[in-house]
């Protein structure tokens, strides 16, 4: 009894910090929407392309050397975003099929504002070749716009196509502060089955096992006892 009093309040010692961490870890996960964590309020809908006017290309798109072929726009031009069969995008021009240059900073810049309900000013405009934690997902370069506003946003767009690839804010950062938290990778905040997790998850699990024990010991098995002490006290007297 004295052992499992010992385990249990040590496991208790070791596990209630995490333990909190984890419950404060749900209820921001479960307040903030995701959709407003991964910043889609702050985007505009993008407009349908319009293919009204066709106009014939000047070189013929050897199709044979892509996947595949998909049209976008670049400040209001038709581009081709092509993908060939190692997985590696371009993006072209739908006229004479050669590559794209790169977008300026004031282009990046227009189509940053025009892409985005956030009333503020552009603060900066970096071209990145090493990405923070928070954009580590995407591949570079990549464009960075920072805006003045009141949670700091940040765009990340394709240098090429002036695509918006990732939107990241005061929010995304609150929720990846716990979700950082509550998986307990301090690194790379991917991994939910590393070893430290693993530990304090069945750490936890014998907490609550020991308390059962305990249980046990101090209400169910004291009842038993007595009622079977009765038992035998009535039997012995009929």
């Amino acid at each position: 009894m004295r052992f499992w009093r010992n385990v249990h309040r040590w496991l208790g010692l070791l596990v209630a910090l995490q333990v909190l961490l984890w419950i404060s870890g749900g209820v921001v996960m479960s307040v903030i929407p995701i959709d407003m964590v991964r910043g889609q309020h702050l985007l505009k809908a993008e407009a349908p392309l319009q293919f009204s006017e066709w106009h014939s290309l000047e070189t013929p798109i050897p199709l044979h050397q892509w996947q595949s072929l998909t049209w976008q726009s670049r400040m209001g031009q038709r581009v081709l975003k092509a993908q060939d069969f190692n997985g590696q995008i371009h993006y072209l021009h739908s006229d004479s099929f050669a590559p794209l240059e790169p977008l300026s900073q004031q282009d990046i810049a227009t189509i940053a504002k025009e892409r985005t309900t956030i009333v503020a000013e552009v603060d900066s405009i970096k071209l990145l070749h090493h990405l923070p934690l928070e954009a580590n997902h995407l591949k570079p370069p990549v464009y960075q716009v920072n805006f003045a506003d009141s949670i700091h946003t940040a765009l990340y767009l394709q240098p090429l196509s002036g695509e918006v690839l990732s939107v990241r804010s005061d929010i995304w950062r609150l929720y990846d502060f716990f979700w950082m938290l509550h998986i307990m990778d301090y690194e790379t905040r991917e991994s939910f089955n590393h070893p430290l997790l693993i530990c304090f998850a069945l750490a936890a699990l014998g907490f609550v096992f020991s308390g059962f024990l305990l249980l046990y010991f101090s209400v169910f098995k004291p009842k038993f006892r007595k009622w079977r002490y009765k038992h035998h006290k009535t039997k012995a007297t009929l």
